[in-house]
């Protein structure tokens, strides 16, 4: 993993992955007629501080993982969001939470941090 990040610590990936909150995301989910073995595309968004990183890691986001559809960077207050769709995930707690550890782990070594997902609409 890199150690020059400047915007996405070490700490913060250390201690911050949040994967207490996938399990109340699901919940709503769930409340909405989703059931833990359906598949849906999941839409994420990554942020950075400069275009600069938020372009290249479009680009190594592109191809890597070939599926994910809808890729687009833009401004984000005063930071840069890298936006877009998986392909199908399952719904339950263990197939979120190992994506999403992935998708922070891939983040982390673009010195860019996922800063949320959903699904639908």
């Amino acid at each position: 993993m890199t150690t020059d990040n400047t915007f996405f610590l070490k700490d913060t990936y250390d201690n911050d992955i949040g994967l207490d909150i996938n399990e109340e995301v699901l919940e709503r989910i769930y409340a909405d007629n989703i059931k833990p073995t359906d598949e849906l595309n999941v839409n994420f968004a990554f942020i950075t501080d400069t275009r600069e990183k938020a372009d290249n890691f479009a680009i190594v986001l592109k191809s890597t993982y070939k599926n994910y559809t809808d890729i687009k960077i833009g401004p984000y207050e005063d930071l840069f969001e890298v936006i877009g769709i998986t392909d199908k995930i399952k719904m339950n707690l263990q197939e979120i939470n190992d994506w999403n550890k992935k998708m922070w782990d891939f983040g982390y070594k673009n010195d860019c941090k996922l800063d949320g997902w959903y699904v639908g609409g």
